[in-house]
């Protein structure tokens, strides 16, 4: 059985699995209070199906991009369970998981989740190649879009009104309030990881930020950006 948790942005959610299938999630509006609430919703959620921390195989997490101090607390429970339990650690892009849902249409997905400051942490899923991720301002986000493209994801609304006056019909966008991300996409996609030999080393593995300076700089993959100064959304 696998315990997942997801602490990226306002909304917290955890959930248990098992081979990647969801057995039940719990997710919530924490706000700012993933401190105090994460740990009793996970132990509500493992009480009510009678699961201990012995059945536990393996630890699943989002990694962000995200808020600095909500991304910190669940990775630094995660990283204690599963060194404590000695399981696997496997984490997932927190655009990553808004996307999936999504995939498989045959359409580019750009996933939104805000970052503060009129900016927001962008994913590019397009048919072909290695999904990009850049921050950039909320004027930026429909730059580069020339085919019919799905939007979507916990920002989505923020930058609506800016893509539909600046893309027309080539925006499709979601309407779905958030809570937009579950546990149960997290653990289907780090399953997969898993099975795939993909493990993160506890002590190695950091929450994923990005520098308010490339908004200026342009777009920059996350995967080649120095180790930033959090400027998330708390």
């Amino acid at each position: 059985m696998e315990l997942s948790i997801d602490t990226s942005t306002r909304y917290a959610s955890v959930g248990l699995s098992r081979s990647g299938e969801s057995i039940a999630d719990l997710t919530w509006r924490s706000a700012r209070n993933h401190s105090v609430e994460l740990a009793p919703a996970m132990r509500e959620l493992m009480g009510r199906f009678e699961v201990g921390m012995s059945d536990i195989e393996a630890v699943f997490v989002a990694k962000g991009p995200g808020g600095f101090s909500a991304l910190r607390v669940g990775m630094s429970l995660a990283k204690a369970l599963a060194s404590a339990l000695e399981v696997p650690l496997v984490s997932v892009g927190t655009l990553d998981i808004e996307a999936q849902p999504h995939l498989g249409l045959g359409i580019p997905v750009v996933t939104v989740v805000e970052a503060g400051r009129s900016r927001c942490y962008v994913g590019r899923h397009g048919q072909s190649g290695a999904p990009s991720y850049d921050v950039v301002s909320t004027d930026d986000v429909a730059v580069g879009i020339e085919s019919t493209t799905l939007f979507c994801g916990e920002g989505i609304r923020a930058v609506a009104e800016i893509l539909q006056r600046r893309l027309g019909g080539l925006a499709l966008i979601t309407d779905v309030a958030p809570p937009t991300r579950h546990a149960t996409v997290l653990a289907q996609l780090a399953y997969r990881r898993w099975q795939s030999g993909h493990v993160d080393d506890t002590t190695m593995l950091q929450p994923i930020y990005l520098r308010s300076a490339q908004v200026t700089k342009g777009r920059q993959p996350w995967a080649t950006a120095r180790p930033p100064q959090p400027q998330g959304v708390d």
